[in-house]
């Protein structure tokens, strides 16, 4: 095989794996919003300054919001950052505020909000 043939195979390679990359975020994030409308949120834009998460960091985020007439309020943040690392340096800062309760980090995602709805995730 000729070096210009290994070549363009190599780039043709590189060029797949970013595009599975990118269309699997996007999956991923529609995945989870539907996932939480269909139990019924209504999944709105994130309140990045309430969150207190710099949004140059976030890969996607949202704020979902069910029941919102009633008195048996649920609701749930979802914070997907673009590593690990900042996600666990935000989960370590902020895991035992009150403001966000039942707080998990599963790889680079935070989520919090009703118990319930955490769950969900």
């Amino acid at each position: 095989m000729n070096n210009k043939k290994a070549f363009s195979i190599i780039l043709t390679a590189i060029a797949a794996i970013m595009l599975l990359t990118f269309v699997s975020c996007a999956t991923e994030e529609s995945a989870l919003k539907e996932k939480y409308e269909q139990a019924g949120f209504d999944v709105q834009s994130f309140p990045f300054e309430r969150a207190s998460v710099d949004k140059e960091l976030v890969d996607f985020a949202y704020h979902g919001l069910k029941n919102a007439n009633s008195s048996n309020i649920e609701q749930v943040f979802v914070i997907t950052f673009n590593n690990i690392d900042d996600a666990r340096a935000y989960y370590d800062a902020h895991a035992g505020d009150g403001d966000k309760p039942n707080m998990i980090r599963q790889g680079r995602a935070v989520v919090y909000g009703s118990k319930d709805a955490v769950s969900i995730y």
